[in-house]
């Protein structure tokens, strides 16, 4: 097979045909797996090979590819909207998405598994355990919908209908992952297993989870960033499609961890405190150091809100007016978070150098 290089001796993306990979892998001569391996390893710098791979950035999340993934995307998105809307009223609320579901799976068998398009296939993904799980529940309980607000957890009557469901629910992601497998698919099955979990948890000792949800959620989290750290440990290199999966659950992971905590906090102390803008301050700058060692600024995402509210408070106790504190808060967290990212090798490379002879560093990307 010859190869057609770019001026920067590396590959040209177009003499690998994603529309020949994807025969390929129809006809048998090639996996999924072996597709995508051979799609990172194609697009490498001539000479780098897999060991010697270097990255700017570690954390690159393969999701789009190009303004065409973008303006498809908006096609399947205005086509969605217009599917939902267009049969709400006419049908019960499940059947719609239970429609939609079977809708979606034809788009992915068209976007995802034939023409390997990065976002569309994305979306498709994150769309479908949705729908399919709003379908299996109304389903089960013959159209009546569970009713659900933040201080209420499933009504115990509807367990044992919800159970089932629950479980058909996690075998549709299984299958869709399977099918098409795109990376964010870890992310649903995942929370699929965890609100089964709950489910079985909550009929064995009723009413515990909701009265316990900050701590529910908590151990949740942890879960979930165990889970991601699992596939990270597979692939410290990043160079595979586990780094992808293991994005996905931290940034899922993130905020249910950090809510968790600051829920319980406010409980304590409430959330117009000095007490409570420390704490938030201290979890921010314990989150950073964990990001910092595993490589993951989706961890820190869902602490910049909680931050900015923390420091907003403090400078408000110095007694200057709202558009002050505003403003100050807003230059304080900017200037912060560039300093984080600018500096973000730099800072890892301080944090690691006493865990350079240890086995930490077989499980996290070593320091540029």
């Amino acid at each position: 097979m010859t190869t057609t290089t770019t001026s920067d001796g590396v590959p040209d993306p177009q003499a690998l045909s994603p529309d020949r990979l994807a025969a390929a892998v129809e006809a048998g001569i090639l996996s999924e797996h072996q597709a995508d391996q051979l799609t990172e390893f194609w697009v490498m710098p001539q000479g780098s090979g897999a060991s010697g791979l270097t990255h700017a950035d570690r954390e690159e999340v393969r999701f789009v590819r190009g303004f065409h993934d973008i303006f498809i995307s908006i096609g399947l998105v205005v086509l969605m909207f217009g599917l939902v809307f267009g049969l709400h009223g006419w049908v019960d609320d499940w059947l719609v998405a239970g429609i939609s579901a079977v809708v979606i799976w034809g788009l992915a068998e068209l976007f995802a598994r034939r023409k390997r398009l990065a976002l569309p296939s994305f979306l498709l993904s994150i769309a479908f355990t949705p729908f399919f799980f709003i379908a299996c529940v109304g389903w089960f309980l013959e159209g009546d919908m569970p009713s659900l607000d933040s201080n209420k957890w499933l009504p115990a009557g509807d367990l044992l209908d919800v159970i089932p469901a629950t479980v058909l629910v996690i075998i549709g992601a299984v299958l869709f992952y399977l099918r098409f497998r795109v990376p964010v698919g870890v992310a649903s099955i995942s929370a699929g297993c965890l609100f089964l979990g709950a489910l079985l948890f909550d009929l064995a000792v009723p009413g515990i989870i909701e009265s316990n949800l900050a701590a529910f959620f908590l151990v949740v989290g942890l879960s979930i960033f165990a889970l991601a750290m699992g596939f990270d440990s597979r692939d410290p290199k990043r160079v595979t499609l586990n780094s992808d999966k293991a994005f996905w659950l931290h940034l899922m992971a993130s905020p249910l961890i950090v809510h968790s905590i600051l829920s319980m906090v406010s409980e304590a102390s409430g959330t117009e405190s000095t007490s409570y803008s420390t704490v938030v301050i201290a979890l921010f700058l314990i989150l950073a150091t964990v990001a910092l060692i595993v490589d993951r600024r989706a961890l820190l995402v869902s602490a910049m809100s909680y931050l900015g509210f923390a420091i907003g408070y403090l400078i408000i106790q110095a007694d200057v007016s709202e558009e002050t504190a505003i403003a100050v808060t807003m230059l304080v967290l900017g200037c912060f978070i560039l300093l984080i990212g600018s500096a973000w090798q730099v800072l890892r490379r301080g944090l690691l150098k006493p865990f350079a002879d240890t086995p930490l560093l077989r499980f996290v990307p070593a320091p540029n």
